[in-house]
């Protein structure tokens, strides 16, 4: 034991002559071209201000179409009694299939909803028979407790949801129900008017425009 302590006392006293206390403290004494490892990641003490990041811009909204569907035809004015006898027609002018569930035609006072799920063809019309009873399909609904229009002046509305004007159209005179909302809306001009047709016949739209303009007299033609 003795022989061994001798043998470890000259290393020991020379690592204290070198100043190498320890492993430890050798490998932390080692002087060279040592470059430590360096992280690919942020550094936790320089981090990017949130305020000052660059931000996605967000995708700018959807232009919405005019609704294809517009009323079509107005028929105020049949020879003889007009209760029972009006009718309003509605078309879909697009390629497509219309849902119009939901949507409400109305003259500000009375008004015919169409049932959840009902859809116009494409190139399709469906004819609302004002204050007449029947059965409703397709192509033809039946508003029995819809009073009868005027024929000296009036107005008819399209609402999607019963609350976005759709389309528009007044006979008569203008400041008629629902004009001031369908000219903020572009579907129609404050003071404007169709003329009101000869007894027997109907006014017609052409789609050209959102005013008189578009609008025409001639024979009934629900339907077609």
């Amino acid at each position: 034991m003795r022989f061994y302590q001798r043998l470890l006392m000259p290393g020991l006293m020379l690592a204290s002559v070198l100043g190498f206390s320890a492993c430890g403290d050798y490998a932390n004494s080692v002087e060279g071209d040592v470059t430590l490892p360096k992280s690919n990641g942020p550094n936790p003490q320089n981090l990017p201000n949130p305020n000052t990041v660059p931000k996605p811009t967000p995708p700018q909204g959807y232009p919405v179409s005019l609704s294809p569907v517009t009323i079509q035809e107005v028929f105020a004015d049949p020879v003889g009694v007009n209760a029972g006898s009006q009718y309003v027609e509605l078309f879909n002018a697009s390629a497509f299939e219309a849902d119009i569930g939901g949507w409400t035609l109305t003259d500000g006072t009375d008004s015919h909803t169409f049932g959840f799920g009902f859809k116009v063809p494409a190139g399709g019309r469906v004819v609302v028979f004002i204050g007449q009873s029947g059965v409703d399909t397709n192509t033809q609904q039946f508003a029995p407790s819809f009073r009868e229009l005027s024929t000296v002046q009036g107005s008819l509305v399209l609402l999607r949801a019963g609350v976005d004007l759709v389309d528009f159209v007044q006979w008569g005179s203008g400041n008629n129900a629902f004009e001031s909302t369908a000219d903020s809306v572009n579907e129609w001009v404050s003071g404007d008017f169709v003329v009101n047709p000869n007894e027997g016949t109907a006014v017609h739209y052409d789609g050209s425009a959102s005013n008189s303009t578009a609008w025409s007299n001639g024979n009934p033609t629900p339907g077609n």
